[in-house]
């Protein structure tokens, strides 16, 4: 019996280049919620409008001039 999928799409490798603080870091919250890191992106990135994290972008960038 085949694997069900949750996408519609398959997945494709993508390579990031991160700092050993983060690395770590996803890596715990990835453990506290019991999926991968992979899966703690997919997941991110899903939720982000959701979070109203494009506002708070917005928000964090004013504040600090990079607008």
């Amino acid at each position: 019996m085949g694997r069900k999928t949750k996408y519609l799409h398959k997945k494709e490798q993508l390579n990031l280049t991160v700092t050993p603080e983060t690395k770590e870091r996803l890596q715990h919250i990835a453990v506290a919620l019991n999926i991968s890191r992979s899966e703690l992106i997919e997941k991110w990135t899903t939720a982000w409008d959701e979070l109203q994290s494009i506002g708070l972008l917005g928000e964090s960038l004013a504040c600090s001039g990079k607008q």
